[in-house]
């Protein structure tokens, strides 16, 4: 019987491709715990872990981000029998308590909308629709879907080759606006492509990937913070937690903090 996969991309970087920010040596840290946890999510329910763990290609020729979604060539590469595989970001970690959201696919391309900041998703979509799609505005906010985390299956494979199609059409312009755009990586132009490619989706729940969690008072950070030390709330917003977007702040807790205390808490030690 053909298992659901969970694929994470988990590259360290040996030497820094900077464009815009994104590309930089050293920002895996504390991605350990949500492999973690996912291996042991999938444990708990059936599912295989499966880890990109290698460059296809440079990263000047294609950020890491692009690269993971030749994730059903690879699985096939590899012999890796699949049914349903979920793309999902190593920042990230999963509830123990987390239904089989493969079980509410429909078989559809689905994923979950973006709840980050609304400010830089209309931004790069209006600076990429006019880029690329000589449009204002090629798709609204309330489309957007969270790239970190995003199901498929093998009726998806032509999509993902008429993006790497395109990619190679459009390489150097693309390569170039991570510096132009300023709003970098693979997120925008997947969003905008599932729409020219005009590939259904089925948008899940939002506990499934809930994120920026510092702009939704989740993390106590400040001393200040009148809401208390404690992730009672985190654990009730929902089932899989991204970590981006967390700001610098006076008690040092950045991502490795928070990934290793809540894998604690919820999954045990390493």
């Amino acid at each position: 019987m053909k298992k659901n996969i969970v694929f994470i991309p988990f590259i360290k970087r040996e030497e820094n491709f900077t464009k815009a920010g994104v590309g930089k040596k050293g920002r895996t840290t504390g991605y350990e715990y949500g492999i973690s946890s996912w291996r042991k999510w999938c444990e708990k329910n059936g599912h295989e872990l499966v880890i990109l763990d290698t460059l296809l290609v440079p990263e000047s020729e294609m950020l890491i981000t692009w690269q993971r979604w030749k994730v059903l060539d690879i699985l096939e590469h590899n012999e890796i029998e699949y049914d349903q595989v979920l793309v999902v970001d190593a920042d990230t970690i999963v509830h123990p308590d987390c239904p089989n959201f493969f079980e509410e696919t429909d078989r559809k391309f689905c994923s979950v909308p973006s709840e980050g900041c609304y400010e830089w998703a209309g931004r790069a979509i209006n600076g990429y629709s006019k880029m690329f799609f000589d449009c204002e505005d090629y798709i609204k906010i309330y489309e957007f879907f969270m790239t970190g985390f995003v199901i498929v299956n093998k009726d998806h494979k032509e999509f993902f080759d008429k993006v790497f199609a395109w990619y190679d059409e459009n390489q150097q312009e693309i390569l170039d606006s991570y510096d132009k755009l300023q709003t970098g990586s693979d997120i925008t132009l997947v969003n905008l492509l599932r729409k020219k490619f005009d590939v259904d989706i089925k948008y899940l729940p939002k506990q499934y990937s809930v994120e920026a969690l510092s702009r939704k008072n989740l993390l106590y950070m400040e001393p200040q913070h009148y809401w208390g030390d404690t992730l009672k709330n985190l654990y009730n917003s929902g089932y899989v937690y991204q970590f981006n977007a967390i700001p610098a702040n006076s008690l040092g807790r950045h991502r490795e903090y928070w990934m290793k205390r809540i894998h604690t808490e919820l999954w045990g030690d390493l």
